[in-house]
């Protein structure tokens, strides 16, 4: 484990430049973290963004949402349930979007760490 943290400092950002891993392109895992960054912070903000509508709605459009689509079912439920449904298709929007694009990257940190780590 000591061989695997040579170089650091253990504080994020005090020695620029330092390699995580020996023999591990730095550039590779910028790569990978700004991917991830970007990947979770926009199904993050469209997720909030959704949820603050519906919430937005309950309180300033009760009209709107108390209005009967069949039965004892309105949209306000409808809505409510699709706060459901929005949570999985992002979630599973995100387990696409990091197959392709992050997971390549990983495993070939991975495999380079490993080449160099002896693991």
């Amino acid at each position: 484990m000591v061989d695997y943290l040579e170089g650091t400092t253990g504080r994020r950002g005090a020695q620029r430049g330092a390699p995580v891993a020996p023999g591990v392109p730095e550039a590779r895992f910028a790569v990978l973290r700004r991917r991830y960054a970007v990947h979770s912070g926009v199904l993050v903000v469209l997720f909030l963004g959704w949820y603050a509508a519906y919430l937005l709605l309950s309180v300033f459009a009760r009209d709107l949402m108390a209005l009967r689509v069949a039965g004892a079912v309105n949209v306000g439920l409808l809505l409510g349930i699709a706060q459901f449904a929005t949570t999985f298709l992002l979630a599973w929007v995100f387990v696409r979007c990091a197959e392709r694009r992050l997971d390549p990257i990983a495993d070939e940190l991975r495999a380079g760490a490993g080449e160099v780590g002896g693991r």
